[in-house]
């Protein structure tokens, strides 16, 4: 898998792999990830995202989790996004 980090604040090419990784308010990371899974001997890609969970307590806790997401799904060209700033804590109901 080839992976791009991209500089804090900058988003990855809207038509790409991605994983976010967003810093929250009380210092955890969330983690959110868009692929095209494309694995096997198939000429078709399905859209696959990865969208909430827990919290990870690093950022490189959340990094390693999404690499190893987007290699499950076969990605090949992967860009790495990282929040600016802070994001508020999701509201738990």
């Amino acid at each position: 898998m080839d992976i791009t980090k991209l500089p804090a604040g900058e988003p990855a090419p809207s038509d790409s792999d991605c994983i976010r990784i967003q810093e929250l308010d009380d210092g955890r990371y969330r983690l959110n990830g868009s692929v095209l899974f494309r694995c096997g001997d198939t000429d078709a890609a399905e859209s696959v995202s990865l969208v909430g969970g827990e919290p990870y307590a690093t950022y490189d806790d959340a990094e390693a989790a999404g690499l190893a997401w987007a290699n499950e799904h076969c990605a090949e060209k992967l860009y790495v996004s990282r929040s600016a700033g802070t994001a508020p804590l999701p509201d738990v109901i």
